[in-house]
């Protein structure tokens, strides 16, 4: 009965000695946990520049699966490594595991990482732990909260189709209200809202958007028709809404608090935000977490209201 037990014991080892030295891939697996959702994570992810990581030459990302894996090439000096970085909800929080391979050194790795502290071990903790907190200490730049259901009113606007990829919204933004702002100052036409941003087409995968920089004012027939600036009525929709609070260069991040709150309650929704901001930044002084802003994640209804 022992023998037939020691021969058990020796197929189970040898079987977990083939799945280890042939099959698994990693040679190091890290994991901790971040209250901000998926997505926010995985752009801060995709972030990762060798310029915030000593020793670190070029970070490439090779694959992507928003918002729940990006697969980046590490070169590090003469040495190249991958970092699978996956995230899944867990609970309120977001769970991030990083499988790391040496793609050099595979097989002394698989004999040293799992007993010894060795420099690709404490490389591969270093990294993590950076990119980590960082991510931790970015929840001081901005809040989002007050997240409800609500309806968007109705507005008639001026405004400029445009386009680029989310992180550059502001600054396209910024560059273009120098074209509106001057027709609506010239035609001395009153402003009867706050701007807003409608997006119109959002690429996940590219992270690019196409969208309505918009100015509400009342409807007329006096105003000259030009190329440039459009006009158009935004209809009223059902929504989810949060709070933001923070520099409107990072105003995006509200829209995966949304996300996820919309999959939590089993809201089926567009994914078209509108942002309406609340404060000039040129007046609203240097301190931008006073800044806030309205992000509306519309619901997925065929009419408006």
């Amino acid at each position: 009965m022992k023998r037939k037990a020691g021969w058990f014991l020796l197929l189970i080892l040898a079987g977990l000695g083939v799945w280890y030295f042939g099959f698994k891939k990693e040679h190091y697996q890290i994991s901790f946990e971040s209250k901000q959702p998926a997505g926010v994570v995985y752009h801060h992810i995709l972030g990762w520049h060798p310029e915030s990581t000593p020793g670190v030459d070029s970070i490439t990302t090779i694959e992507k699966t928003p918002y729940s894996l990006v697969e980046q090439r590490v070169v590090a000096g003469d040495s190249i490594f991958t970092y699978r970085w996956e995230m899944r909800k867990k609970d309120s929080m977001t769970r991030v595991t990083v499988k790391i391979t040496d793609m050099e050194h595979g097989l002394m790795q698989k004999v040293q990482a799992p007993f010894a502290n060795n420099d690709f071990v404490k490389r591969s903790i270093s990294n993590v732990k950076m990119v980590g907190d960082v991510l931790a200490k970015s929840d001081a730049k901005f809040k989002v909260h007050s997240i409800k259901d609500t309806i968007f009113p109705s507005r008639y606007c001026a405004y400029l189709p445009l386009r680029s990829t989310v992180a550059n919204k502001s600054a396209t933004m910024l560059h273009s209200i120098v074209d509106i702002m001057g027709f609506i100052k010239q035609n001395d036409i009153p402003l009867t809202g706050d701007p807003y941003l409608e997006v119109t087409q959002w690429n996940q995968q590219k992270d690019s958007i196409h969208f309505n920089f918009c100015f509400p004012i009342a409807q007329s027939d006096s105003i000259p028709k030009t190329d440039r600036v459009l006009f158009k009525e935004t209809p009223s929709f059902e929504a989810v809404k949060a709070e933001f609070n923070g520099n409107y260069s990072i105003s995006d991040k509200a829209w995966y608090y949304l996300l996820e709150y919309a999959e939590r309650k089993g809201y089926s929704v567009k994914n078209t935000p509108t942002e309406l901001f609340l404060n000039d930044p040129h007046t609203s002084g240097r301190n931008s977490i006073d800044w806030k802003a309205n992000i509306y994640l519309p619901l997925d209804k065929q009419d408006g209201l």
